[in-house]
């Protein structure tokens, strides 16, 4: 659960606005990170999950849920956090 807060803390520390402009709602706290979902007019709409990783950094992972099967379409390892919320605006904004 404190991962996940941290994460949320960092975002909203860099850009106070980014989980309001990708529609950010069902924030659920993993064991090692946080997902959420995009919603709104957004380009890409579906699934972002954050986890922190044996590096101290983030992999970063969008997918969508297509009849009810998850399906990742783009992953991206050893994110810095200050690097965290544009690289999700570019692929979600």
């Amino acid at each position: 659960m404190s991962i996940a807060k941290t994460i949320l803390e960092q975002i909203k520390m860099i850009d106070p606005m980014a989980t309001w402009a990708w529609g950010a709602k069902d924030m659920v706290a993993l064991e090692d990170g946080l997902r959420f979902k995009t919603t709104g007019m957004v380009k890409n709409k579906g699934y972002v999950t954050i986890k922190l990783n044996g590096r101290d950094l983030y992999d970063i992972e969008f997918g969508k849920v297509r009849k009810l099967e998850y399906k990742a379409l783009k992953r991206e390892e050893d994110v810095f956090a200050e690097d965290m919320v544009n690289f999700i605006d570019s692929m979600v904004g």
